[in-house]
């Protein structure tokens, strides 16, 4: 007895380390746990994307096999309808009774699981973890993006503020029982961290609309794609960006990474002559030109290549240019005044460098202005919107100054809290006057189907060929940019289909009537007042 009580006190009292050592080594394990990834939603508060509690689920063959739910056919049977896998797969990583360890699902909605763990009993370990849902589908896909398998986020603004939104796990020590239950928690040995939520200036009203538009005017042009960019004038937000073709983020199985990328600031594209208005300014502010020099708009032949009009006519002002889209007046103007001086004034409209938008994958364009020879072709085509390349994202924020009187404001996909600094980049007294000639363009030129009851509507068409294989193709891309209402303007607009093969190309013709039904419901769901009198509209359909 003298014995046993001392070696009691030895073991207990006097030196019982190694034996708690070696007790904490079968009993105390490290686990982690994670706070979801942070929020998306749009500027009013709509959830675009939000992780969702599922359980992980893998299994111990050893108590599947002890338990009898291995031998139960049954029971065998609904785990792996449960789990939505082959019954034969199941029966096949469960089979050795020596293992304790098998994955057999990743995600498990909760309700789902606890079904699971009745059926499994010890023999089924859950986890916790979270799946990333998207709650408005394909319609901001191309936007928000998508996660990986390893929870980083990939295109759109899951990649862009990926870091902002990761949160990071903390790691706890805990006593847990053979069945891996938490008997008694003994601490924190790493704290993790919250990840952050991002309010984006989306609108997702405007966003719904946008992408119905865009969605039903590629398909009704049998078009490759399409892309449509709407921007507050007076902060810099994008309100909407959508683009189409798009994929569905739920549904990971049908996934096409050719449809993820946010092509309204991924792919660049010649803007043709919507870019008119701002050689046209360039020309104006170097005085190489004015508004009342009429220039002799019929057909010419430049290095041996015919210059000509869609919309002939022989001679025009700079108004009639503007809102006719005469290539053959831009093309004199452009080669009076000289590559150079139009490439400064396209650097100042933020061509040639990336947005402040800070979307991952947003190009910078294509200037060229440091290009050694221009040919006078090449002058001649740069009046018209040839040899540069610009994004969907960049032309919306050019159009955005030019409805601005001149001022140019940073682009921001997320929500601001005020009002940025602008800079002026042209004079107001220039704008307000290309102001007046893109009105004209919607009112009486090629933008008509532009046109909006009750508004007064300043728009420009763009018509390019698409180059492919080093040379221009049979293809276009038919272009709608503008701004609403011209009296005070609230929101600029662009409108790009690629490659539209159903019989229209014109830019007026297939992207002006969707640019009108979006910029239409802006002005409506933001209560923006007419600025055309009733009376004065009806008179005008009178006509």
């Amino acid at each position: 007895m003298a014995a046993l009580i001392g070696r009691l006190l030895w073991i207990q009292i006097l030196y019982p380390e190694k034996l708690i050592a070696e007790g904490n080594a079968r009993v105390v394990r490290n686990y982690h746990y994670e706070p979801p990834r942070g929020l998306i939603t749009d500027r009013n508060g709509r959830i675009l994307a939000i992780s969702v509690p599922v359980k992980t689920v893998d299994a111990d063959p050893k108590f599947l096999h002890e338990e009898g739910v291995y031998a139960d056919k049954k029971k065998m049977a609904e785990i792996a309808k449960i789990l939505e896998i082959d019954v034969n797969a199941l029966y096949k990583k469960t089979a050795d009774q020596t293992r304790r360890f098998v994955h057999l699902k990743r995600y498990l909605d909760v309700d789902k699981a606890k079904k699971l763990k009745a059926l499994g009993k010890n023999g089924i370990i859950l986890g916790d973890s979270y799946r990333r849902h998207y709650p408005t589908g394909a319609m901001n896909a191309t936007l928000i993006g998508i996660l990986n398998g390893e929870g980083a986020g990939v295109y759109g603004v899951e990649q862009s503020f990926n870091s902002f939104l990761t949160s990071t796990a903390s790691t706890r020590l805990a006593k847990k029982d053979k069945f891996n239950h938490i008997v008694e928690n003994l601490g924190t040995v790493k704290k993790g961290t919250q990840g952050g939520s991002l309010v984006l200036s989306i609108d997702n009203r405007l966003q719904e609309v946008a992408f119905a538009a865009l969605e039903n005017t590629v398909k009704e042009n049998d078009a490759d794609s399409g892309t449509a960019v709407l921007m507050d004038v007076k902060t810099g937000e994008v309100l909407a960006i959508a683009n189409s073709p798009s994929f569905d983020p739920n549904d990971r199985k049908k996934f096409d990474s050719t449809n993820a990328k946010n092509r309204a600031v991924t792919d660049i594209f010649e803007p043709g002559s919507t870019m008119k208005p701002l050689v046209a300014l360039a020309a104006l502010e170097a005085k190489t030109t004015n508004w009342n020099e009429v220039f002799d708009t019929r057909p010419f032949i430049v290095d041996g290549k015919m210059v000509r009009d869609s919309h002939a006519m022989s001679q025009g002002t700079l108004a009639d240019i503007i809102k006719y889209s005469s290539n053959t007046g831009m093309a004199r103007i452009s080669m009076r005044l000289g590559p150079h001086k139009i490439m400064s004034v396209l650097d100042r409209f933020g061509f040639g460098s990336k947005t402040a938008s800070g979307l991952a994958g947003e190009s910078p364009g294509r200037l060229n202005e440091n290009r050694p020879f221009w040919s006078e072709i090449d002058k001649a085509t740069l009046g018209f919107g040839y040899g540069v390349a610009v994004t969907n994202i960049q032309l919306t924020s050019a159009y955005a100054t030019l409805a601005n009187g001149g001022n140019r404001l940073p682009v921001s996909i997320l929500r601001v809290p005020k009002v940025p600094e602008s800079t002026n980049v042209m004079s107001p007294k220039l704008v307000v006057n290309m102001q007046r000639a893109l009105e004209s363009v919607v009112n009486n030129g090629t933008g008509g189907k532009a046109a909006i009851d009750r508004y007064r509507v300043a728009g420009k068409t763009g018509t390019a060929k698409i180059a492919s294989g080093g040379t221009y193709g049979k293809f276009y891309m038919a272009t709608f940019a503008g701004f609403a209402p011209i009296s005070n303007p609230r929101f600029a607009l662009v409108v790009v289909i690629n490659a539209p093969k159903a019989g229209k190309f014109y830019g007026g013709t297939v992207s002006g009537p969707a640019f009108s039904e979006i910029m239409s419901r802006a002005l409506q769901l933001y209560n923006i007042k007419p600025d055309v009198p009733l009376e004065k509209e009806n008179s005008k359909k009178d006509k």
